[in-house]
């Protein structure tokens, strides 16, 4: 089930103590998921996915991921590391990232994390292929 499909951008400033994603502007298409909806007695071990695309406009989340990731999961209450973060790159074509975020300890009581990426298996290829049919091609309405 799609939870979210739209536009989230940043301007790299902070905002009332929050950090933002980056100290630079972005732009990113993002599809939130729902899984696990046609047997809801089954239980995945990661509830949602969060489909990502640069559309061009500002910085990769590549190498913040774990900050992309936090401020998605407080807006839309995700739980960040139950979650599949997953890039559609524009090079080489073709290529899904995936990124697996991970708690690494504390500074005071702020928790810290830590991204890392590879390549979308097949299984997982598989589960999210529905939910990709024109993600990159149809850019939802502005005004949703």
């Amino acid at each position: 089930m799609i939870l979210y499909d739209g536009i989230y951008k940043w301007d790299g400033k902070q905002r009332g103590g929050q950090a933002p994603v980056c100290w630079w502007p972005g732009e990113y298409r993002i599809r939130i998921i729902r899984l696990n909806t046609e047997t809801p007695k089954l239980h995945f071990l990661k509830e949602h996915a969060v489909l990502c695309k640069n559309i061009g406009k500002g910085t990769s989340i590549h190498n913040y991921a774990q900050n992309f990731a936090r401020l998605i999961s407080e807006k839309y209450n995700l739980n960040m590391e139950k979650t599949l973060w997953i890039e559609l790159l524009d090079y080489p074509p073709g290529d899904i990232q995936m990124a697996t975020i991970n708690r690494v300890g504390s500074l005071s009581s702020t928790p810290l994390y830590t991204a890392s990426w590879r390549p979308i298996l097949p299984n997982e290829q598989k589960l999210l292929d529905p939910y990709m049919e024109g993600f990159e091609s149809e850019l939802p309405d502005p005004a949703d």
